[in-house]
């Protein structure tokens, strides 16, 4: 059939097109950023501060990188190296910075299995190590699970979770998908391969091929899998060499680089624990992006909760208050107590000995090259014999509360009463304007076991919708405040302390 109106045959041609976007497999992270096949643009331009890379320094690199893959230099290995490099820098030093908090997780994962650890760069490819990422076609989380793949690898998707964005458990269903690829292929190339784009469109390529060597069946693979792994290969090279390039990553906080997680079955809200830990629940939510809503949900499986590791001590101290199972501490003799530093980590050194490198430094202490390279400047895992290398080690809180500074006799007294005053104002106002008679006293000297966490009902606010707020059941609402009926302005106990 021919078209009359050549302006309606173009606005098809655009809808097919983008209809075959929406149908295609799922662009990654480090794909979108590639802007260009061009492997010549890897050189200085103008005062940007770019250093140049020669063929020869790229390969000499890459050799050095100690990985499961063969290291090719390839045209497009330098585009992706040069994305990093020049056209998305800023990119670059917020994904560099975030590899202190997810690469010593990956490595424990990978390692529990048996599966070489430079995995860990696969998920630079897939989200740039962003755990919120979400593709256009709905793969999510620092592994870029699909839901299909995620549900069939154990990862749950409701209201209040969704576990392709919660670190350890998708870095549990990463592993144990990719161990599964390779027990399939016998090859990481092409386990990598068949991670992208399936194992049946790998296993249609290596026959279309007669080979069973990526770069001989690329050519038969879609064409975001022929560029998988020399992604892969960019990303390796951008994690080992970016100070080489001048590229300064955007370091997070201490308390987001020294981690442990614990798998907890209670449901727990954010707030309850951060007055547990005294962690800020900015943190804990930056941490723990895999829940919806501020709480952890209860759960049969649990769920894995990612917190600094100096407090850990004191949060499952916690946990024990309030629950019926017993939570415990793996290698709890490692959580002692110290009183150096500025209250939440101090500075030690040691020497290399003879032949020691970086990673066996980094083991001995319970963290990864990454973190020691980073807080001592290196540009290299290698080490000469006593050279010094300095190490963060967090102070344990075993237990948390607020420091209060005690004032004199009289100003003690003073702010006492004018505390007092003011909660008496506040009460006899929510009394006239609401009816309700305030269930919190206003003795600052109540016993200790008559405090309660509280909430004030908001504007057509339920139990259900309070329950859920604080990680707590309706019933439980129910019979510590004796009512199932709420009124704006009401407080509610929550929980005793």
């Amino acid at each position: 059939m021919q078209l009359k109106n050549p302006a309606f045959g173009f606005l098809l041609l655009v809808l097919c097109a983008f209809h075959y976007q929406r149908l295609s497999a799922q662009t990654t992270e480090s794909e979108q950023l590639v802007e260009s096949p061009d492997a010549a643009l890897l050189t200085a331009k103008g005062e940007t501060g770019f250093v140049p890379v020669t063929d020869e320094d790229l390969e000499r690199r890459l050799a050095e990188i100690p990985g499961c893959l063969e290291m090719r230099a390839t045209d497009v290995v330098k585009s992706y190296i040069n994305t990093y490099v020049r056209i998305k820098p800023d990119k670059a030093k917020i994904m560099l910075g975030r590899r202190l908090t997810f690469f010593p997780l990956f490595e424990e994962k990978l390692q529990a299995e048996g599966i070489p650890k430079d995995l860990k760069y696969l998920a630079v490819v897939e989200s740039a190590l962003n755990p919120k990422a979400v593709s256009k076609v709905g793969a999510t989380g620092l592994w870029q699970f699909m839901p299909a793949t995620g549900s069939e690898y154990g990862l749950h998707t409701n209201s209040a979770v969704e576990d392709r964005s919660n670190p350890v458990k998708s870095t549990e269903a990463a592993v144990r998908y990719l161990r599964d690829l390779y027990g399939q292929f016998n090859d990481w190339a092409l386990a990598l391969a068949a991670y992208n784009s399936g194992p049946t469109r790998v296993n249609s390529a290596i026959k279309k091929a007669g080979s069973r060597n990526f770069w001989d069946i690329m050519r038969f693979l879609p064409k975001e899998t022929r560029n998988y792994v020399p992604a892969f290969i960019a990303a390796s090279y951008i994690c080992n060499f970016y100070q080489v390039h001048e590229i300064n990553p955007t370091i997070p906080d201490l308390d987001e680089q020294i981690t442990g997680y614990i798998n907890i079955f209670d449901g727990l809200s954010f707030r309850s624990i951060s007055d547990a830990t005294g962690i800020d629940v900015d943190v804990i939510r930056n941490l723990n992006p895999g829940f919806k809503r501020d709480y952890v949900p209860p759960s049969t499986d649990g769920n894995y909760v990612l917190l600094p590791k100096r407090v850990m001590p004191a949060f499952i101290r916690y946990l024990n208050s309030i629950s019926d199972r017993a939570y415990a501490i793996d290698n709890n003799e490692t959580y002692i107590n110290s009183t150096m530093g500025d209250g939440r980590y101090w500075k030690s050194t040691t020497n290399a000995g003879k032949q020691e490198t970086l990673d066996q430094i980094a083991q001995r202490h319970g963290l990864i090259a990454d973190h020691l390279k980073t807080w001592n400047g290196l540009s290299s895992t290698y080490l000469n014999p006593g050279q010094e290398i300095s190490i963060w080690n967090p102070v344990f809180v075993q237990r948390h509360s607020e420091i209060k500074i005690e004032a004199p006799a009289q100003a003690k007294t003073q702010r006492v009463a004018n505390k007092a005053k003011k909660s008496e104002t506040i009460d006899n106002a929510l009394e006239k304007n609401t009816g309700v008679v305030p269930s919190l006293q206003s003795d600052p000297y109540q016993p200790k076991q008559a405090e309660f966490q509280f909430h004030t009902v908001k504007r057509n606010e339920s139990l259900e919708d309070i329950a859920r707020q604080y990680a707590t059941s309706v019933e439980s609402l129910r019979k510590l405040n004796g009512t199932d009926q709420i009124r704006f302005g009401m407080r509610l106990k929550i929980r005793q302390y």
